[in-house]
């Protein structure tokens, strides 16, 4: 099964106030997997003339804002409103096929994608007019809960839980490599034999 491990960094928790500053996603096939490093990748810096945050998230990312503030290069930038035409660029040229102007259905991976990304791409983005994305989302968290737990696990729980001690990066194209390889973990064994 193919599917893309998306993720987000932003300027805050709230979709409504705060800003995308940072996208990455990772293609990736359950079915046919490839070495990590060969697995195809999309990042971009988000671009605004001004940035909505709170103190926490802020202080997250000051190499962000520092590329974005210089354009440093060797990175993509866009703003909010060509991102999904950027990726659907990127997924065209790795395989996926337009449906009447838009990606044919792509499943997604993701810690708290549902919840969380998906919600900020919604209400800053016009990506769902690029990428269709189905309801159905791959979130590792589940596949790692135990007995013992009282909530969902984080992701650097759900690593800890497949053998990989690291904290989080907070950076978009390292978290989803992460979703990758703890999926593969608890999947891996069901699409390969």
């Amino acid at each position: 099964m193919r599917y893309v491990s998306v993720d987000l960094e932003t300027t805050g928790l709230d979709p409504l106030k705060n800003d995308i500053i940072e996208f990455g996603a990772v293609l990736d096939d359950l079915k046919n997997p490839r070495p990590l490093e060969e697995l195809p990748r999309f990042h971009a810096y988000i671009c605004k003339e001004e940035y909505t945050g709170q103190p926490f998230a802020l202080s997250m990312h000051p190499t962000i804002f520092r590329r974005i503030a210089e354009r440093e290069e060797g990175y993509d930038y866009v703003y909010p409103n060509n991102l999904g035409k950027a990726f659907q660029t990127f997924l065209i040229k790795n395989g996926y096929v337009l449906e009447k102007d838009r990606i044919v259905r792509i499943n997604v991976g993701g810690k708290n994608f549902a919840s969380f990304d998906l919600q900020f791409l919604k209400n800053q983005t016009n990506f769902l007019n690029s990428v269709r994305i189905s309801h159905k989302i791959l979130d590792p968290g589940i596949l790692c809960l135990e007995e013992d737990d009282e909530s969902i696990p984080c992701l650097r729980q759900c690593l800890e839980r497949v053998g990989i001690v690291k904290e989080v990066s907070h950076n978009t194209i390292d978290d989803a490599m992460d979703v990758v390889k703890v999926l593969r973990a608890k999947l891996g064994s069901v699409f390969v034999k």
